[in-house]
């Protein structure tokens, strides 16, 4: 009889219930919705790294070409004793039979 003679009680509990069920569906959406804006950020910046990689790696490309030229230059100069011609002559080839 205990049950029955509060029925307010029960009502209250029921209420409450109902309550926490919607709260926790709301904070539920409200998590989902953070959720997807940070995976938003996240593929975008995934895709700024992606062009930066792409750039340093062009970087890296150009820096080795320089410096493959400056080592030919140097050994050139250093080990095999090359210079740089005072006069340039430009000379032409002929062909067989054509003078």
């Amino acid at each position: 009889m205990t049950q029955l003679a509060h029925p307010g009680r029960w009502m209250l509990v029921g209420v409450l219930a109902w309550l926490s069920v919607a709260v926790t569906g709301v904070q539920s959406a409200r998590q989902s919705g953070e959720m997807r804006d940070l995976f938003q950020r996240l593929s975008t910046n995934q895709q700024t790294q992606d062009g930066l990689l792409a750039e340093y790696r062009l970087l890296l490309l150009e820096r080795a070409t320089l410096a493959a030229y400056q080592n030919v230059e140097r050994i050139a100069v250093e080990e095999l004793d090359m210079e740089f011609p005072e006069e340039v002559r430009q000379v032409e080839r002929w062909r067989r039979g054509e003078r």
